[in-house]
């Protein structure tokens, strides 16, 4: 526009001939002429950045809250090691061709996030999307469409709307063939995998715990001697368990049976020892009934349950906040 301006004002005076008052107007009429000339034609367009992976991260993460609001779910967070996780298996499919949630090793999106280093006590959730012939590149219109196609697919959707998670991230690639591929991965504590009768999920305390699983224990017996929740069982489980650092403990890694108090009246003890990943952040009612069922529906486990010679309990669950938990059971007897 500028180079218009000026071709048409050396026109102008070029052309000019008179007195010194008319050319004071003539130039007058050539400052009006520029202002108009500068309102009508149109400004030059600036180059607009492309999104960045972080943008574009931002903005998927911005549309998963907003639907998880709508439903009254707690919003989740970027954390490095899901976009990582994201990034790698996008990067995966697009280099060997193939679109699954699966890698053609069997490499699951659980590991691909421990790869990361991220911890396996979690549960984590992966939605994928693909375009073939993408004329441009992935901008935030894309990610809003991949968004739409999500939400609109029943399995995506849960993946989006679950309970339990406060993790996200997320990754698109795409080749000069215009082949995408865009990954969400989304992770947290999970919820608590039982049931109480009543369809209850309540936060209890360690004597709440064996108060309940005692419940539950006489209720097998079907007539056996009844065992009786005792503290000092309970109190010397929870010495030996630290909810920390849970990940890779075993049932020896504990030391449940060593140095038992001295004064300690039974001659008898059985031990149940059992873990969860992915399922809640904190004890529940919930929790005792998940342990105590799956120890049942085995036949050592509900023998050891069932034993008239075992009359006392002490039952203590632990979590370390992340979504591992680890339960362990000390029944004793004459």
């Amino acid at each position: 526009m500028a180079t218009l301006l000026e071709s048409v004002c050396l026109w102008l005076l070029r052309v000019f001939s008179g007195t010194a008052a008319e050319l004071k107007g003539y130039l007058f009429m050539i400052a009006r002429l520029t202002l108009l000339l500068a309102l009508l034609l149109p400004a030059p367009a600036l180059a607009q950045a492309p999104d960045t992976i972080q943008d574009l991260r931002e903005r998927s993460l911005a549309l998963v809250n907003e639907a998880r609001r709508a439903e009254g779910l707690a919003k989740l967070e970027l954390e490095d090691e899901l976009g990582e996780a994201a990034l790698a298996h996008a990067r995966d499919m697009l280099a060997r061709d193939y679109f699954s949630h699966t890698s053609p090793e069997g490499g699951t999106v659980l590991e691909r996030y421990l790869e990361a280093g991220g911890s396996d006590g979690r549960v984590v959730r992966e939605n994928i999307s693909t375009c073939s012939g993408c004329r441009d590149r992935p901008d935030l219109s894309a990610v809003e469409g991949m968004h739409e196609g999500w939400m609109n697919s029943p399995g995506h959707r849960a993946n989006i709307l679950a309970q339990g998670l406060n993790g996200f991230g997320f990754a698109v690639v795409q080749d000069d063939d215009g082949n995408r591929y865009g990954v969400q991965t989304f992770a947290g504590p999970g919820t608590p995998r039982g049931e109480a009768p009543d369809g209850s999920v309540e936060a209890i305390g360690a004597e709440a715990q064996t108060q309940l699983a005692g419940e539950i224990i006489n209720g097998l017996r079907s007539g056996n001697r009844s065992v009786e929740p005792d503290d000092r069982l309970r109190r010397h489980v929870e010495a030996k368990l630290a909810s920390d650092n849970l990940a890779g403990i075993s049932l020896s890694d504990i030391g449940l049976l060593k140095g038992i108090p001295a004064d300690f009246p039974w001659l008898g003890y059985q031990v149940l020892y059992a873990e969860c990943g992915g399922c809640g952040e904190e004890p529940t009612n919930a929790d005792v009934h998940y342990f105590l069922d799956n120890w049942s529906e085995r036949s050592r486990s509900r023998a050891i349950l069932t034993d008239g010679s075992l009359t006392s309990i002490g039952f203590v669950i632990v979590a370390d906040g992340q979504g591992r938990k680890i339960a362990v059971l000390v029944l004793a007897g004459d």
